[in-house]
């Protein structure tokens, strides 16, 4: 091979293994939390949203594909026309969307900050919860009726509680982190895909399905209601 060669080669090979370093340096920095994925609504100013403080119970009915994202307190974007009609009773927050067959001039993908440790009921809606980054103390309390909730990648509680009826669906996607959660099934499904769980206890009817990895399979408490 030629000397000219060789040094064409050579140069390569050495951005080649520098790229290769960058991506494994950043990706074992994100993985440990270092970096997060940029999201626009995050820079949401302050004055762009409505607050409802002294939240701890939340109502969601009719709401369809919502993605829910917890703060320090209740809040919306401020003159959005997205369909929805919010009220608050004292400490609780009522977010309601059309009845069932006039979902046409619903806005899909809405952003919902909900406080933590809120309880949150959930009926005929679809809710996407984004990565948590509050782990520590932090406890979530879900009961769910003809609707279905997904946990996508990173999202973190110490400790949850699942109660879902009436063809419900919980979706555990990618790698969560739980420290206990306590599932109830009637008629409805659960499915955790991984990631790491403490301990995990659910009560479960006949007509309700359940999916889990074999490894939390073997060490979760499972009872079942006639």
């Amino acid at each position: 091979m030629k000397k000219s060669n060789k040094l064409l080669l050579g140069g390569f090979l050495a951005v080649l293994l520098l790229t290769i370093s960058i991506h494994v340096t950043l990706y074992a920095k994100y993985k440990r939390g270092d970096y997060t994925i940029y999201h626009e609504e995050d820079e949401l100013p302050r004055n762009s949203l409505q607050s409802f403080p002294h939240i701890r119970a939340v109502s969601i009915q009719n709401v369809a594909d919502a993605i829910i994202q917890f703060s320090d307190v209740a809040q919306v974007k401020k003159d959005e026309d997205n369909g929805l009609q919010y009220q608050q009773t004292g400490d609780s927050l009522t977010i309601t969307g059309p009845p069932p067959g006039e979902h046409h001039d619903i806005r899909y993908n809405i952003l919902l900050m909900l406080p933590y440790n809120a309880k949150i009921s959930v009926n005929n809606s679809s809710l996407r919860f984004k990565k948590n980054t509050k782990a520590a103390d932090s406890s979530l309390e879900l009961m769910l009726r003809k609707s279905a909730i997904m946990f996508n990648e990173g999202f973190r509680v110490e400790r949850m509680t699942i109660l879902a009826s009436d063809s419900s669906a919980a979706l555990f996607r990618g790698i969560t982190k739980l420290g206990s959660l306590n599932v109830g099934l009637s008629n409805s499904s659960f499915e955790y895909v991984g990631g790491e769980l403490g301990q995990l206890a659910i009560v479960t009817d006949s007509l309700s399905r359940i999916s889990l990895p074999s490894k939390q399979l073997l060490k979760a408490k499972i009872s079942t209601t006639q």
